[in-house]
């Protein structure tokens, strides 16, 4: 591999040219196909900007397309650069933008959409029909040295943030969806089924909305210790006791104000309908494997809320001054971190759980 030029000395080379040089990029060629391989560094329009990559989270829809090539109807059918959970700096801004300059921290929010269509004139824009999203086919993501984005998704990052925590931002945001779309309060008492990743933002989240109670089940021991280790009022392992009946304990019989599953099991979804309360609300955010029987006469004579989310939508800045005021911790749960040469070791380590993973980053 030919030794990669700074961006400064290819700026000078190339001033006047039609490209700026090259990068490195983990390219997924196929299942279980990934190289680091040198393309050109992407040019900007006049409302984007050029950030320097940082920290790259592994989420597990990169998994996923690593591992079998697809998710639902989304196929990789050409090469791909995976990865959306990113921070870095800017170093370069288009000659339109006015609220961004080189040398920002920022991270960026990785979905970006038409902006005219009725979705997005109302405020739910991440149900547009034309979002383009990093790491999801066509659209290449952010296990690259660069990436380009537009201004309007570019957030910078106070000083007292790590690019580590930068990184979280957007599981945080997904988190921050989940509880506002499942109205959680201080008057809530939560159960989050899953203590994956995800599981433990909504977690996080949940505390920044004042939850007083949170109950959080499992499956893996050591996702539980770190659930109880930062904010959840009860662990529970799904594997040895009964969910349903816990809960029921926990609560006097009343169930739960708000239950929201983060593992996409189909198990935890039917034990979600049991245990919350009449009246109460149930927020989906895990994807099942298929289709799940539930046992719609109780969603019915319950008056159950169901609740479906995609993604997120206007939760970063709330998600960024979370961390930055200490109301959402986050660091602590970027247990591994891998350099940019090493990242098909760090997918293995996810997937393997190999020393116990919450979130693996890639530093770039």
């Amino acid at each position: 591999m030919r030794k990669v030029l700074s961006f400064q000395l290819v700026m000078k080379k190339l001033e006047g040219c039609d490209t700026k040089g090259m990068m490195k990029a983990a390219i997924l060629y196929k299942p279980l196909d990934m190289r680091i391989e040198e393309i050109e560094i992407p040019q900007i329009g006049p409302n984007e900007v050029l950030v320097r990559m940082k920290r790259v989270g592994i989420c597990g829809s990169d998994v996923h397309y690593y591992l079998h090539g697809r998710i639902a109807s989304f196929v990789i059918e050409n090469p791909l650069i995976l990865g959306h959970e990113c921070s870095g700096e800017i170093v370069e801004v288009g000659k339109n933008v006015s609220n961004l300059e080189p040398g920002l921290r920022v991270v960026i929010e990785p979905g970006f959409v038409c902006g005219k269509c009725f979705y997005c004139k109302i405020g739910r824009y991440n149900l547009c029909r034309e979002v383009r999203f990093y790491g999801t086919p066509p659209v290449h993501g952010a296990f690259a040295e660069y990436v380009t984005a537009p201004e309007q998704n570019v957030y910078p990052i106070p000083e007292n943030l790590s690019y580590e925590e930068g990184a979280m931002i957007e599981p945080l945001a997904v988190g921050m969806m989940a509880t506002k779309m499942g109205g959680v309060s201080v008057n809530d008492t939560v159960a989050v089924l899953g203590a994956g990743p995800i599981g433990q933002m909504i977690l996080q989240a949940a505390k920044v909305h004042g939850a007083p109670e949170i109950y959080v089940t499992d499956i893996v021991n050591y996702r539980l210790e770190y659930a109880k280790k930062y904010g959840a009022s009860e662990v529970i392992n799904a594997s040895s006791e009964d969910v349903v009946s816990k809960i029921d304990d926990l609560t006097d019989g009343e169930g739960v104000d708000v239950a929201i599953d983060a593992s996409g099991a189909p198990s935890a979804i039917q034990q979600a309908i049991s245990i919350v309360r009449p009246g109460g609300r149930i927020v989906l955010v895990g994807y099942p494997p298929s289709d799940v029987p539930l046992p719609i006469a109780e969603v019915i004579s319950k008056e159950i809320t169901l609740q479906g989310i995609h993604r997120y939508a206007n939760v970063y800045p709330a998600a960024i001054k979370a961390v930055s005021s200490g109301k959402a911790i986050v660091k602590p749960y970027v247990t591994h971190i891998f350099p940019f040469e090493k990242i098909v070791e760090g997918f293995e380590t996810h997937i393997k759980r190999i020393g116990n993973p919450i979130k693996v980053q890639i530093a770039i």
